[in-house]
């Protein structure tokens, strides 16, 4: 796969996910035409509803892309956030930083090429898939926890995993890893576009620094890749991007991430 592939498929895994998991949610409105996606997420927070740019040119001005999204969000009374590519949107980009729309972080694009090699779990630990409402639950416990640190609030995470006949699926993958007993760290990833993306990672603060995450993503990644994956993928917070690498992911780009007011 050259750098063009990965760069689209990557970026398709990345929409198709939060096109998949907002349905986890009732009520989520999906709108996709002038190659962009807006989500109005049946959750008012502005880090769930959101907007994507899809063309692989600059066919419009960024004023009016960022505009287009503002009259959408606009009418459902929503702050949004604004998810771009490092390697397409870069006009875009430059436009959201002089108009001074919050930049809440940038996202390292990774990817992983064959298998990971991580080793064997940490003393103490047990990788379990979700494969049940009851499994599910303690999935959801540990995103809810771990997720407070990147501003997500509890009830938010929540609600992405209270319907399991919407989140289970022959496509996702989702492990959690129990740490003497507990709950303690999670994984998903999702197949689509002929690859895999990993999402959903976090730890309990209790569990965090005994190498949890990174065993648990090396599980998931393998596990996508058994199933066809040809590459995995993922975004990696300032928490992950020290720990892929470990396991085999290098970096391709960015994802900047802006939170949008509608007015």
């Amino acid at each position: 796969m050259n750098e063009s592939e990965l760069l689209k498929l990557a970026d398709l895994n990345l929409i198709e996910f939060w096109r998949e998991s907002s349905k986890w949610i009732p009520h989520t409105e999906i709108v996709e035409k002038h190659e962009t996606v807006f989500i109005d997420c049946g959750i008012d927070f502005p880090g769930c509803s959101l907007a994507f740019n899809l063309s692989e040119e600059s066919v419009e001005q960024p004023a009016e892309f960022v505009a287009r999204a503002k009259a959408f969000f606009s009418v459902r009374k929503r702050g949004f956030s604004i998810i771009l590519r490092g390697h397409r949107d870069q006009d875009i980009i430059q436009y959201c930083k002089d108009q001074k729309i919050f930049l809440v972080g940038d996202q390292l694009g990774m990817v992983l090429d064959g298998k990971a090699k991580g080793g064997e779990a940490p003393a103490g630990a047990e990788l379990r898939w979700v494969n049940g409402a009851g499994e599910l639950q303690d999935f959801r416990a540990v995103a809810a926890e771990s997720f407070l640190d990147l501003l997500f609030p509890r009830e938010v995470s929540e609600a992405y995993f209270t319907h399991a006949e919407r989140v289970l699926s022959p496509f996702s993958i989702l492990a959690t890893v129990y740490f003497d007993g507990e709950p303690a760290c999670c994984a998903m990833a999702m197949l689509s576009h002929g690859i895999g993306g990993v999402y959903w990672v976090g730890t309990t603060k209790k569990a965090r620094g005994k190498g949890l995450a990174k065993y648990c993503v090396q599980e998931v990644s393998n596990a996508a890749i058994d199933l066809g994956a040809r590459i995995v993928v993922l975004q990696a917070s300032h928490f992950g991007s020290p720990v892929y690498p470990k396991i085999g992911y290098r970096e391709f780009s960015t994802y900047p991430h802006f939170i949008c007011s509608s007015k």
